[in-house]
């Protein structure tokens, strides 16, 4: 049953990858625009079972599969035989042959331009249709023999003769895709888009009307006007394979007055190629393929970095809707310059910021991320006394630790250290340690004290472990730590904009944050009452309810690890949030893919929105700048982002509230996976 309801939505998909709107809702309308004539579209549903069955016999890409982009040209096959070719025995096993043929270049397509991160369009459909209407033969299209709903056609026919052409064929040509001719059809493909995406809405309608001018400024009229190639390229571009913007929007519309001059040029071929038969051959979708194809292959081989997105194509495992495909590019360009690594401060006990970012006296140029640190008295003095030896500084002979989990990189360890007041400036770094973190960034401590580091390269270290200790090597007019977060392993790299993934500040807590001079900072430690995480649960499944003015509904969300081992929660709804691990505190993040939608709404979705943080440490009372927590009995409720947690320490999340309104998101079950 499971494997026969996949199936129907793999089909019900492959109609929704015609209009560029990949959620059933829209697919379904455009289904419907098919039946205009109920035979030409059911002609299409054939062809579209037997091309996605083929592409699943010849083991066509799973991902590719489920989305449905392997029955295109079984559905175009279909409705295009029905529309131009006269009722016969042929023109059925024409339809079988045809669709099984697509499908098969489809997959074979499908290999090739995988290479190059290319979709394959309806390829296989033009490459197979045209010899089927040459061997067929093509009829007058207005003649069409397959019987159409009467009630349909005749408020059709009204609907021709009560609008100016210019709006009848404006709203007709969404219709177009399906190669209808009908007003009804075109309103429910514009419909079906309008429901997706705005922006893609937007671009329909924008590509129309560019169509329009387009093809009467080069024929001189709209007779014979056809709209399909003009919308499926505005709605390809718009949104949908690049990232929208205003380069977005000049792009397209040079790509949509492309695709008039190439269909002008095909219709002339096609009709020097069947100028002995009774009809020409129809150019059909060929315009459209040829310069989506030609004007993505050179973004896609662009190189994707910060300086170079103007023009933005997007990955097509990433693709959903244009609203979507904004919000992936604009957290995929933040986690291009955001940092990995989740940092803590390299000392234990109470510390005092020296010097922060942009500092007065160093860290200015590459080295302006990053900070020195001292001790200091309730007098804030560094030193005891008159301050003359070293030893007189509270932060000289300190342990020194590693602010993250890496392997030992590289280390200085025989820089003598300066009497106070003075510098070396030929050796500036002093005694260092450098930690690779294995994410492509690397931490640098500096001026420790002369033969006091305790790690080799190599070496791995956890968080947490004594490295060193502090002293006032190099450039270290007074015993401090330097701290910096760099994008190379050598001393003195670039440094990297960073934050402190917790800690205290001024003795609050705070998460995800940049100390600045004389802020009072210390490692953050909670006395627990209880301990509790969202890690380790892989396997559970947590089913919620909620309500709302539709009714009850059900949210299970799963516990799992991705293909990269990483930990991740997945509802019923498709979505996925990564599960990242912190000290005190667990992190939860919405995948690339996860946005809510009116077609793809999730109670979770709304809860997590762009990340949330949740403390692992449960300590009643415990209060940072979002997050408070309470115990009652053994139940602890934690607070933060307008919800209220309720949390079992042993069992997890029982129930989820909005603190102003009646939103309830109640456990009402829990289950193991099957193994």
């Amino acid at each position: 049953m499971a494997a026969f309801s996949q199936i129907v939505k793999v089909v019900l998909r492959s109609y929704g990858v015609l209009a560029f709107s990949a959620h059933l809702i829209p697919a379904s309308l455009i289904l419907m625009a098919t039946f205009f004539h109920p035979m030409v579209g059911l002609m299409g549903l054939i062809g579209n079972g037997i091309s996605n069955g083929t592409a699943k016999w010849f083991h066509a890409n799973k991902d590719a599969w489920n989305a449905g982009v392997f029955g295109v040209s079984g559905i175009l096959i279909g409705l295009t035989l029905g529309m131009y070719s006269e009722p016969s025995i042929r023109l059925w096993v024409f339809l079988l042959g045809g669709s099984v043929f697509s499908g098969i270049l489809s997959v074979m397509l499908g290999n090739f331009l995988s290479r190059y991160d290319l979709p394959i369009l309806s390829l296989p459909f033009i490459l197979v249709i045209w010899l089927l209407l040459l061997t067929l033969g093509v009829s007058e299209q207005d003649s069409v023999s397959f019987i159409t709903i009467p009630y349909l056609r005749s408020i059709d026919l009204w609907l021709f003769k009560s609008l100016p052409l210019a709006v009848f064929e404006y709203v007709k040509m969404f219709g177009n895709i399906l190669f209808q001719e009908n007003l009804f059809s075109g309103i429910l493909v514009l419909t079906a888009i309008g429901i997706y995406s705005r922006i893609s809405l937007f671009y329909g309608l924008w590509g129309g009307l560019v169509g329009l001018g387009t093809y009467t400024f080069i024929h001189g009229s709209l007779d014979g006007f056809h709209g399909l190639n003009f919308i499926l390229t505005s709605l390809a571009f718009g949104g949908f394979f690049i990232v929208n913007n205003r380069h977005a929007f000049i792009f397209t519309t040079i790509a949509i007055i492309a695709v008039g001059l190439v269909d002008l040029g095909t219709i002339e071929v096609l009709g020097a190629i069947s100028s002995n038969a009774k009809n020409n051959i129809p150019s059909l979708v060929f315009a459209f393929n040829v310069v989506t194809l030609i004007f993505l292959f050179p973004l896609k081989m662009m190189p994707k970095t910060l300086d170079n997105l103007r023009l933005t194509p997007i990955p097509l495992f990433q693709i959903r809707s244009p609203e979507t495909n904004m919000k992936w590019f604009r957290r995929w360009s933040g986690l291009k310059t955001k940092q990995q690594t989740i940092l803590t401060f390299p000392f234990s006990g109470e510390w005092s910021v020296l010097q922060g970012n942009h500092g007065e006296w160093t860290h200015k140029g590459i080295g302006r991320f990053a900070w020195d640190f001292i001790v200091r008295d309730e007098r804030k003095h560094q030193a005891s006394g008159f301050g003359l030896e070293l030893k007189d500084f509270y932060a000289f002979g300190l342990p020194v630790m590693a602010p993250a989990p890496g392997t030992i990189y590289a280390i200085e360890n025989q820089v003598e250290d300066n009497p106070p007041g003075e510098a070396e400036t030929e050796r500036n770094w002093g005694n260092y340690v450098i930690i690779n973190h294995g994410n492509g960034e690397f931490s640098e401590l500096s001026h420790f004290k002369q033969y006091s580091i305790t790690v080799v390269p190599g070496q791995f270290v956890q968080r947490g472990d004594i490295i060193g200790y502090c002293g006032n090597s190099g450039r270290s007019p007074v015993p401090h730590i330097h701290f910096q977060l760099q994008s190379l392993p050598e001393v003195g790299a670039p440094t990297l904009p960073s934050t402190f993934s917790e800690g205290m500040q001024n003795k609050e807590i705070q998460l995800e944050f940049i100390p600045i001079k004389n802020d009072l900072v210390s490692s953050m430690k909670i006395e627990a009452d209880d301990e509790w995480s969202l890690l380790g649960r892989e396997g559970q499944s947590w089913v919620f309810e909620t309500s709302n003015i539709f009714g009850v509904k059900n949210e299970t969300l799963t516990f799992r690890t991705d293909n990269r081992g990483l930990p991740v929660i997945q509802s019923n709804e498709s979505n996925t949030w990564y599960i990242i691990d912190r000290p005190s505190f667990v992190e939860i993040r919405p995948d690339f893919k996860t946005f809510s939608s009116f077609l793809n709404h999730s109670p979770w979705m709304d809860i997590i929105g762009d990340r949330l943080f949740l403390p692992k440490k449960l300590k009643h009372g415990l209060t940072t700048q979002d997050i408070s927590v309470i115990k009652k009995l053994d139940i602890y409720t934690i607070k933060t982002s307008g919800y209220l947690f309720v949390i079992d320490p042993v069992h997890g999340i029982k129930s989820i509230q909005h603190e102003e309104n009646d939103f309830k998101y109640i456990r009402v079950g829990q289950s193991k996976l099957k193994k």
